[in-house]
This record gives structure tokens, C-alpha cells and sequence, in this order.
């Protein structure tokens, strides 16, 4: 018997898979959409069954990122091609708001999953990050979804440029940003340390310009 090609496992795999829970709303649109998670869970248990596995390449770039899924299996491989998807804004959360669509639309392609009601791009709005409030209480920096893993260089790299370009410059409580901060800042320390050297740069970079600020101030009085 002919061993089976990662097509035919593929076309079988599709055939078991679910519908992936629309479990997002738009409210713009009055539409509902699949998130991230919802299209993994109906997809990876039916191409793991039939000895499929996928990776998403993440490749930055200047205002936005582009992900391809690749299937693997049985000595072959399948590639969708990159997606690319601009950031609405040049934030940690600008770049974790993109990558995510990018992620479910390209993984959503390659097996064959609706992840949305309609084709018009209302989701990928939807899933467009807020404006930055300007110097507000500091929050944390966050990738919308919760499913982007700071763990990797791109969700590091992309923290960092939220860290620098938005968090710091527009609070002067440091220990506010930094507290709030904390979870993402540990994961990239242990995993990222290049990376974390950046922002401990940035930190104190900051800190100083404070101080400097505040001794100015202290003079002129």
C-alpha cells in the first residue's frame, strides 16, 4: 500500500475537523469572528490525527508583520505564503494586534476554516488596537488577545519598541510603568537577555532625563 502523501492526509484531516467558534464581536459591524485560539483548537487536534504539524514564521516588517503557515507531514511540507498586515499604530500593542490577525488569517487559509462571518476586513478592524491615552496612570503594554509570546525575539522586539517609543516617554513614575510591566519585562529577561539589556538601556536613559528635569526645576526656584 502506497504511503499516504500530506495532501491526501490533509484533504482526511479537513474532513474531521470542526467549525472554529466565532467567539469575538465587532460591534462596528455587528459581526462575529473566530479569534486566534478558536481556529487552533478546531484545526490542531484533526491535522495532529493524521500526522500533520504546522509552524507560523513571523517575519517583521517596517510598520507591520507578515506571517506564513507551513503544514508538515509526511515528508512534505506546504507553505501559504506570507500575509502581511500593517500595525494601526507602531506600539507593542500596534505590532501583537497585527501579528495576531495575521496568525489566525494565515492559519485559517491553510486548512480551510471560516474565521469570520464576512470577507470585508471588518474583523481584522475589529481587532485594531485603541488610541494611546497620553500621560494617563501607566498600564501595561499588551498584545491584544493575550496570545503573543514574549518569549520570542519578534514579541520582544516588539514590546521593546512600545517600551521606548510609548511607555516611557509618557509617564514619569518608572516604578508605576515598571510594576505593571512586570510579567512581560521577567519573560524577556529569561528568554530575550539582548533584548532586556535594550530596555534597561531605555530605563535609565529615562530615569536620567528625570532627574535632570527635576534638578532644573530645583534650581530655578
Amino acid at each position: 500500500m502506497a504511503e499516504k502523501t500530506l495532501v491526501q492526509a490533509l484533504v482526511k484531516a479537513q474532513s474531521e475537523m470542526g467549525h472554529a467558534v466565532f467567539d469575538q464581536v465587532n460591534p462596528q459591524y455587528d459581526s462575529r469572528f473566530a479569534s486566534l485560539k478558536s481556529v487552533i483548537d478546531a484545526a490542531k487536534p484533526a491535522l495532529n490525527a493524521n500526522g500533520i504539524a504546522f509552524i507560523q514564521r513571523s517575519i517583521p516588517m517596517e510598520n507591520g508583520i507578515s506571517v506564513e503557515t507551513v503544514l508538515y507531514g509526511h515528508g512534505e511540507e506546504i507553505a501559504t505564503g506570507p500575509v502581511p498586515v500593517p500595525a494601526q499604530k507602531i506600539t507593542a500593542q500596534g505590532y501583537g494586534s497585527a501579528m495576531t490577525y495575521a496568525k489566525r488569517y494565515s492559519l485559517a487559509m491553510a486548512v480551510g476554516i471560516a474565521a469570520d462571518e464576512d470577507d470585508d476586513g471588518a474583523a481584522a478592524e475589529a481587532e485594531k488596537p485603541q488610541s494611546a491615552p497620553k500621560k494617563t496612570k501607566p498600564k501595561p503594554i499588551q498584545h491584544e488577545g493575550g496570545v503573543e509570546d514574549y518569549s520570542t525575539k519578534i514579541g520582544a522586539e516588539a514590546f521593546l519598541k512600545g517600551w521606548v517609543e510609548n511607555e516611557l516617554p509618557l509617564h514619569d513614575d518608572l516604578a508605576g510603568v515598571f510594576a505593571n510591566n512586570r510579567d512581560p519585562i521577567t519573560t524577556i529577561k529569561e528568554h530575550q537577555p539582548e533584548i532586556y539589556e535594550k530596555m534597561k538601556q531605555a530605563y535609565k536613559s529615562r530615569k536620567a532625563e528625570i532627574e535632570a528635569a527635576k534638578e532644573n526645576n530645583d534650581a530655578e526656584l
